[in-house]
């Protein structure tokens, strides 16, 4: 790769840290896009990428020991320390038969659960001895920044063990009273499903998990709440009725009625949250919750998920928030 590649793809990243971008697209036969406060921005005083340009990114990125498996699949995601300055997670692909990249920048500090903006109730989810939470939400809603938040929080005032299973690994954790574990999958261990089954039979007292995936990992992580650890985990469902149904869904018609059992026993909360454009183009979160009352208990060990709506609307004493109102209250105070 050449200097001026290398002094070309440096001015770029200095951009995204001056501008505060969160992401990064390089796509051959465009202009790098950079987004920032939630909009895409072409960075149009740079060339347009070209094949070769792009070999030179990957070049970049991709380290030597990395380029055979990328090679081979095609697909990689890791984490790239760059200069430490900042750290970026990769995303290296291949589509329309070139390779593209993708960088999403991590937060260099985690943030506090009240610098989020999280409702007061989440300390509360943290304090009990086992049980299922889930934080939901679309891409880039700042999830993994909320499940990083909790695990510091717990870090600094509680004597746990927590094992933190990731693809990859983003925040680096320091120990204060509890002991932080981090996984990679696909370096330490092969799969989620590997590394929950090895939890099962450690002196773990919380499990996190950056992403929930196929119908093994979903039962596992039932049977470590149900084993009496704090599990924590993160999934791809637009609202947290949606994932809900899709944690019963995964099950055949005879755990069915287990699932919907340990769920209406043992679910402690769902965090449902957006990142939401303000009016002065600044990005603000707005969050929903789920508890566990005698309502809500009944209507998940019945199945009956469409109508837990009308029980968070309606349970506000239970601590619930509609992620509707929620949004409706910025909407009131002139924010978006």
């Amino acid at each position: 790769m050449s200097s001026t590649d290398t002094i070309t793809i440096n001015r770029i990243l200095n951009t995204v840290a001056e501008r505060q971008a969160t992401d990064v697209h390089f796509v051959v036969g465009n202009y790098p896009f950079i987004r920032v406060k939630g909009k895409l921005v072409p960075l149009d005083q740079e060339e347009l990428i070209t094949p070769e340009t792009m070999e030179s990114i990957i070049s970049f990125f991709v380290s030597e020991e990395k380029k055979e498996e990328f090679e081979t699949k095609k697909d990689l995601k890791y984490i790239y320390d760059w200069l430490s300055k900042a750290r970026f997670r990769v995303h290296a692909f291949q589509q329309k038969g070139y390779f593209s990249i993708s960088l999403k920048l991590v937060p260099s500090k985690i943030y506090n659960l009240a610098d989020l903006g999280l409702p007061k109730i989440i300390n509360d989810f943290l304090k009990v001895s086992s049980g299922l939470v889930l934080i939901t939400g679309p891409f880039n809603s700042g999830r993994s920044t909320t499940l990083a938040s909790m695990i510091q929080t717990i870090n600094q005032t509680q004597s746990k063990h927590i094992l933190y299973l990731e693809e990859p690994i983003e925040h680096l954790f320091v120990n204060d009273k509890s002991v932080i574990e981090q996984r990679e999958v696909g370096q330490d261990v092969d799969s989620f499903a590997e590394g929950l089954r090895s939890a099962k039979d450690e002196d773990v007292d919380i499990v996190a998990v950056s992403k929930v995936e196929g119908p093994e990992v979903i039962e596992l992580l039932l049977e470590l709440a149900e084993s009496g650890r704090l599990v924590i985990a993160l999934m791809d469902n637009y609202s947290a009725i949606t994932a809900l149904e899709e944690i019963v869904s995964e099950f055949t018609d005879a755990k069915v009625d287990w699932s919907k059992n340990i769920l209406s026993e043992l679910l402690v909360g769902v965090i449902d949250q957006r990142l939401i454009p303000t009016i002065d183009g600044d990005m603000v979160l707005a969050v929903g919750i789920l508890t566990l009352s005698p309502s809500s208990k009944a209507l998940i060990k019945e199945g009956r998920f469409s109508n837990l709506e009308s029980i968070i609307q309606t349970s506000k004493a239970e601590g619930m928030i509609s992620l509707q109102r929620a949004i409706y209250e910025l909407a009131q105070k002139g924010k978006i």
